[in-house]
């Protein structure tokens, strides 16, 4: 792997790790979901999933280690491969950002099937419990997305990234 890609793929871990604390007082208003799917749009989906692994991971060692992190790292994999399939047929921002909301749902929805079995609980309960985490989650992640995709296009056109 080119050292240049080495070391982009570690500023973006290192990014999303600190977007994550930042942001860690309000409870799912998190803005690293927005940008893993900048990442597979403008690097690919491979890098994409690997950078909210590595987040995951890292974060996970300073914020308290689970198995509930390898929920993670599957939902996430799940919606950055669903939106890389979807996203080739979308150029319209508006249309991509509703994508994103959408992709964002599902992932709720997907790690409470894994926080669900972890905790012993029954999957339907818990996930409505949870709902207005994943409605909170799925709104910050829209906001952020085209601001950090308008930061990135910028990026990129200067050859910054």
């Amino acid at each position: 792997m080119p050292i240049n890609k080495v070391t982009r793929l570690a500023i973006l871990t290192a990014l999303s790790c600190v977007l994550r604390f930042s942001m860690s007082a309000l409870p799912n208003v998190k803005p690293i979901t927005a940008l893993f799917f900048v990442i597979m749009l403008c690097f690919g989906l491979s890098d994409a999933i690997l950078v909210s692994a590595l987040t995951m991971i890292l974060t996970g060692l300073l914020m308290g280690f689970s198995i509930i992190i390898v929920g993670q790292i599957v939902s996430y994999a799940i919606i950055l491969t669903i939106a890389s399939i979807l996203c080739r047929m979308l150029n319209n921002l508006i249309i991509r950002t509703g994508l994103v909301f959408l992709l964002t749902m599902l992932y709720g929805f997907v790690i409470s099937i894994f926080s669900a079995y972890l905790f012993g609980a029954s999957f339907w309960p818990f996930w409505l419990g949870g709902l207005t985490f994943d409605l909170a989650h799925a709104i910050s992640t829209a906001l952020f997305f085209p601001i950090i995709f308008g930061i990135f296009n910028r990026l990129l056109k200067q050859k910054v990234i």
